[in-house]
């Protein structure tokens, strides 16, 4: 049950994710501080394991949602070594090359299927 509400989740995340690089304005020039392909991969894997979390917090108010994320989004650029700034510039330049974004989401979707696989051989040994 859980793990139908999970993929179902992650497939609107990834369809708003898809949304945002759809309707964003293009940049040409790459950026110097620009995150690699794998990296903003495992990052936007983070990052959409961070809101499924909050989202199945069930908090009441809009602002206790918005915290709660802030403090996953800060100890996960942490855990990068990246910045905000970096993050959404790389976001940026990525949202206006669909061919590249088409490949950071492949790696992502292919990211939280493995972690959902191991979850599911975990629970499997305990049982």
């Amino acid at each position: 049950m859980h793990l139908n509400r999970f993929r179902h989740h992650l497939w609107s995340l990834l369809l708003s994710g898809w949304l945002v690089v759809a309707c964003t304005a293009p940049e040409d020039e790459k950026p110097d501080n620009l995150v690699g392909i794998d990296k903003m991969a495992d990052i936007l894997t983070e990052v959409h394991m961070a809101e499924s979390r909050v989202s199945r917090l069930g908090l009441a108010s809009i602002d206790s949602s918005n915290i709660a994320y802030k403090h996953l989004e800060t100890s996960l650029f942490k855990k990068f070594n990246i910045d905000t700034a970096t993050y959404r510039t790389s976001y940026i330049f990525y949202s206006s090359h669909p061919q590249d974004m088409e490949v950071i989401y492949k790696r992502v979707t292919e990211n939280l299927q493995k972690k959902i696989s191991a979850k599911n051989a975990k629970q499997a040994k305990g049982s």
